[in-house]
């Protein structure tokens, strides 16, 4: 009998175990899978992993006669140590490393022979004069307070790696959110013959957020890269992740469309 309840016992502590090594090995797992709890989640391929699981997904068909990467405020005063926003910003920016994978997109871009929009940030003397007599909501606070984008000085200049180029469109400034708004996004994406928008760049839930919206109502197909921006703080990141999954056709990673890039044919304009 003792014999049979040392059998019984020890079976007991190895099922035991077992059931611990399953249960390890399926957390780790898991955690192959999703390689990140906070900010843009990926699986083990570098897929973009939605937040909202039931939210119905789009696959959109590039053709490189019709697509463009659109880029907000590639400039100084985001991208840049010497910020007065870089304690804001910088944290976000380096761990998303949104400066290297904008300089390799604008690269991929040249060689694919697709075109590069600016979308960028600009205030006058004259506006740092007159704005400030008025109510300002947040964002504009900070700008203004800090002195950020204006126009001939430091933090206006495109960051120093990513200077625009012969394949670069430059659009008219924006003073608002949305270069559509206040500036001549759409008609030069429509001149250009651009139907489907890739877009990344500062801020996640300010200047990309509000331009995302506007290319949405002006007909585009869009594409969003989620860890090629960045916020100030994670709070900021994570609230414009949420509505990249509403308002975009896809929200993807740098590595997903790179791969799709590669791939896609370019038909010939008529």
């Amino acid at each position: 009998m003792k014999t049979l309840t040392k059998r019984v016992t020890v079976a007991t502590a190895v099922a035991f175990v077992l059931i611990v090594l399953i249960v390890s090995i399926n957390a780790e797992s898991q955690d192959q899978r999703v390689k990140s709890k906070k900010g843009y989640a990926t699986t083990d391929s570098g897929d973009y992993v939605y937040k909202q699981t039931w939210m119905p997904k789009e696959t959109v068909e590039l053709d490189l006669a019709k697509t463009a990467l659109f880029v907000t405020d590639p400039q100084n005063d985001f991208l840049s140590e010497k910020s007065p926003a870089w304690g804001l910003v910088g944290p976000t920016v380096i761990k998303h490393k949104v400066v290297e994978k904008e300089i390799m997109l604008k690269a991929l871009a040249k060689k694919l022979g697709i075109p590069v929009f600016y979308s960028i940030h600009t205030y006058t003397p004259k506006d740092f004069e007159q704005w400030p007599k008025n109510p300002l909501n947040g964002i504009d606070k900070v700008m203004f307070n800090n002195h950020m984008f204006a126009q001939g000085e430091w933090g206006h200049e495109f960051h120093p790696d990513l200077k625009p180029d012969s394949n670069t469109i430059v659009m008219n400034p924006h003073k608002g959110l949305s270069n559509f708004w206040t500036g001549d996004a759409a008609i030069q994406l429509r001149m250009y013959g651009i139907e489907t928008i890739i877009m990344y760049g500062m801020s996640a839930n300010m200047c990309v957020e509000s331009h995302a919206r506007d290319a949405i109502e002006n007909g585009f197909e869009l594409i969003i890269i989620a860890d090629a921006t960045a916020a100030a703080g994670e709070a900021a990141y994570e609230a414009a992740l949420i509505n990249y999954e509403f308002l975009a056709m896809e929200v993807v990673t740098t590595s997903q469309i790179v791969k799709r890039l590669k791939a896609a044919k370019k038909t010939e304009k008529k």
